[in-house]
């Protein structure tokens, strides 16, 4: 995918049928790093192959593992790090490079450069290098003070306990990822819980965890293992990349099925909003794909209810806010997000410009600090807009050209939309009635 996207609706679209979305990013790149970390085979099943997580596949062989790609699967044999030949170039991941920052950090003799596209290197890592280097890690900007390229010399660290001033899932599971290599016990106490793939993974490899929940905090206990062990991970559909499909089924849709999804509770804020606001949602939970929920999601048209989300719900629809709030364009009344600070440091400030791109399609959105307000309902029309190379801006501007319907809208830099959605026209053409999709 490459250039500017156009959507020429030719009559108010449609959706209907049924969609697979991708594997899930965060789970698959867990699992590449783990496995770079544990002694022997482990096998990743249905892995994302994406930009973001080629990257890094690219930065674990750096780094010594050896990575076999099969159809729908990928072997990686670990257990031996080595300092790489160069910088390891993690393009736009900031999730590869903040947990590769923890898991590099306690492993003596290994010395690598970690960097990745300009996007990356202008996003805040100095939330990942302090409470490492509580722990002993050093760690240098080679640039600019607080972000990448970073030197990562490993050494042994030491346990600690850390209590997270933000609820962060990549903080956390990056102190978590260093103590691995640390001695003693790694403690991490979050407020508010983040996504916890980390915490439902590392147990498979062999390390043993304990989790407390009580007096408004939940602690994370991780004691180091001599060894982590080889597993297999299955991985499930990625709800964020569902999400694009649950507003649109429900904004245009008739009926419209997706199969196979994650459904990771820390994960299911934004469906939790649209549940309490819409008659025209439905989840089954099918089983466990390894300690991974999934099952199938159900929309059809319907109308919306406005909604309030608090700072405490921010942390299970960090990735889904944007799409939530094309969402409140169409619900009756006005609705409120508040405490969304977390999305300004995303691959691009995703509170301005969601908003921006929501003004552009002609919707009434203000934003003051960390909230947004967003009235509805809001009659939307064509525009053109810019996604800045960020792959939740690229996936908003093509929902908002189907919501705003009739006539030609586009959007420009489209290539972030492979980050982590690789075949999102092909589903949108097989999906959608009533549009064009192409690239210029």
């Amino acid at each position: 995918m490459s250039g500017t996207l156009f959507v020429r609706c030719h009559e108010p679209p449609q959706l209907s049928g049924e969609i697979t979305p991708p594997p899930d990013k965060s789970i698959t790149i867990r699992a590449l790093i783990l496995g770079m970390l544990a002694e022997g085979e482990t096998r990743i099943l249905n892995p994302l192959n994406a930009l973001d997580t080629r990257s890094a596949l690219l930065g674990v062989q750096q780094l010594g593992a050896m990575v076999y790609e099969r159809e729908r699967e990928w072997v990686v044999m670990g257990g031996e790090l080595r300092t790489p030949p160069g910088p390891v170039d993690l393009g736009n991941s900031g999730t590869a490079l903040r947990l590769l920052t923890g898991a590099l950090a306690g492993r003596p003799g290994v010395d690598a450069v970690l960097t990745g596209d300009e996007s990356l290197r202008s996003r805040p890592m100095a939330r990942v290098v302090e409470p490492l280097g509580a722990m002993g890690a050093e760690i240098e900007y080679l640039e600019k003070e607080g972000c990448a390229p970073l030197r990562v010399r490993g050494r042994q660290l030491k346990g600690m306990r850390y209590e997270l001033p933000v609820p962060s899932a990549q903080v956390k599971s990056a102190v978590l990822f260093a103590g691995l290599g640390a001695q003693g016990a790694t403690e991490v106490v979050e407020r508010l819980v983040s996504r916890d793939h980390t915490e439902l993974m590392l147990p498979r490899f062999g390390v043993p965890l304990e989790i407390v929940q009580g007096g408004g905090r939940r602690l994370i206990s991780l004691t180091p293992p001599e060894q982590l062990a080889a597993a297999e991970v299955q991985v499930p559909g990625d709800i964020s990349s569902a999400f694009l499909w649950v507003v649109l089924g429900l904004l245009l849709g008739e009926k419209l099925a997706l199969h196979g999804v994650g459904l990771n509770t820390t994960r299911l804020g934004a469906l939790r909003v649209l549940s309490k606001c819409s008659g025209g949602l439905t989840v089954h939970i099918e089983g466990r794909l390894g300690a991974e929920g999934f099952g199938r999601i159900h929309t059809r048209k319907s109308l919306l209810a406005p909604f309030d989300v608090p700072p405490a719900e921010i942390p299970a629809m960090v990735d889904e806010l944007p799409l939530l709030a094309l969402a409140a364009t169409q619900a009756r009344g006005e609705s409120a997000v508040r405490g969304a600070g977390e999305l300004r440091v995303k691959e691009s400030d995703r509170l301005a410009r969601t908003a921006e791109i929501l003004r552009a399609f002609g919707a009434d959105v203000e934003v003051h600090g960390e909230s947004m307000r967003i009235a509805g309902p809001q009659q939307l029309h064509t525009a053109e807009v810019e996604s800045g190379g960020d792959h939740r801006m690229a996936m908003l501007g093509l929902a908002c050209a189907l919501v705003a319907g009739e006539g030609e809208s586009r959007v420009r830099d489209f290539t972030g939309a492979e980050v982590s959605y690789p075949g999102l026209l092909a589903d949108a053409r097989k999906a959608v009635e009533g549009a064009e999709f192409g690239l210029e």
